[in-house]
């Protein structure tokens, strides 16, 4: 567990939620937009179960002058039989349709998303569609002009904001449906610049933090977990000896460069281990080289250990946007 004293903690979630609000010491970044917001069916089966079993009524046995007109009679009755049991039930049939429209949802979508301003009734998204699969990463690319498109689209994805028509999903479930713990804590790994991270506390402390606030179980403890994570995106190489692990984690993150700050901030996304990794201009302070790094590095993050995940990355930039596996272009 982390050692952060009780009377200082606070939820991850809520405290993210609440620093997305029109006080945000970020400008541009205000999210608090405001918006309009089967018994009979077994017993059939049983019927057609005994239908099925049932052999074909034998007919009387043919005269030596009718045998040709009674041996079609039973030819044609035979095949009646054979056409009702290959013929799928209806209800069968929906089954499968219902199935296969449930395979269909991807990680992540956008159906239909119009967003109007809550004062003027401008569209500020209109009609919005896209599907993002799971074990790709998506470069969305959109207008460095159109600041109030940008922050809007990053609030609906991480559902920090809801559309006034259309849906917003994780496979089958829309993002409203889902308490922010759910969501955030559980579902959508969030990269924002300027929220990422508590510059107060160490890049352990950052990870374990997170992963209290999600209230999941883990196999083993989180201050383990945490220095693993760190590990694994590069913070702390393998090579080090322990000694330089642990002094570099525990750096508070303020003092840290900004491609290890990157690097914390990729390690808490991925923390509580969700389905899905959301980056925000993930390389707005990275020169050409770091940038490189942070990308690759959040490619490889669509294969986690127990799943496939869906990386998005939202960016002005169209190399950014280039690197991922995948361009969404929203700039037309």
């Amino acid at each position: 567990m982390s050692n952060q004293e009780p009377q200082e903690r606070t939820d991850a979630v809520d405290e993210l939620d609440e620093l997305m609000t029109d006080e945000s010491p970020e400008p541009g970044m205000g999210y608090t937009i405001e918006y309009d917001d089967d018994t009979d069916g077994a017993d059939a089966g049983a019927d057609d179960t005994d239908t099925a079993d049932a052999e074909p009524e034998a007919t009387a046995e043919p005269s030596a002058d009718g045998a040709g007109t009674d041996d079609e009679e039973a030819a044609a009755a035979a095949n009646t039989a054979a056409a009702a049991l290959d013929e799928p039930d209806e209800e069968d049939s929906a089954d499968d349709v219902d199935d296969s429209v449930f395979r269909a949802y991807p990680m992540f979508s956008m159906r239909g998303v119009t967003v109007a301003d809550a004062k003027t009734g401008e569209h500020i998204w209109n009609d919005l569609t896209m599907r993002c699969e799971a074990g790709t990463s998506y470069g969305v690319l959109v207008d460095a002009h159109n600041t109030r498109q940008h922050d809007t689209l990053v609030a609906l994805m991480a559902g920090f904001a809801h559309p006034t028509e259309g849906s917003v999903m994780t496979k089958s479930t829309p993002l409203h449906d889902l308490t922010p713990l759910e969501l955030r804590g559980h579902r959508i790994g969030v990269l924002l610049q300027q929220f990422a991270l508590r510059g107060d506390l160490s890049a352990t402390a950052n990870l374990e933090y997170a992963m209290d606030a999600s209230n999941r179980n883990y196999l083993k403890p989180i201050a383990v977990l945490a220095q693993e994570l760190l590990t694994r995106v590069g913070f702390a190489p393998s090579g080090d000896d322990n000694a330089t692990q642990a002094e570099r984690s525990r750096a508070l993150v303020r003092t840290l460069g900004a491609v290890d700050r990157a690097r914390v901030m990729v390690a808490r996304a991925i923390a509580t281990d969700p389905d899905i990794v959301l980056a925000d201009e993930p390389t707005a302070t990275l020169d050409e080289a770091d940038a490189a790094t942070i990308l690759d590095l959040l490619r490889a993050q669509v294969h986690g250990e127990s799943k496939q995940r869906t990386v998005i990355v939202v960016t002005t930039d169209p190399h950014v946007a280039g690197a991922m596996d995948e361009t969404i272009d929203l700039t037309h």
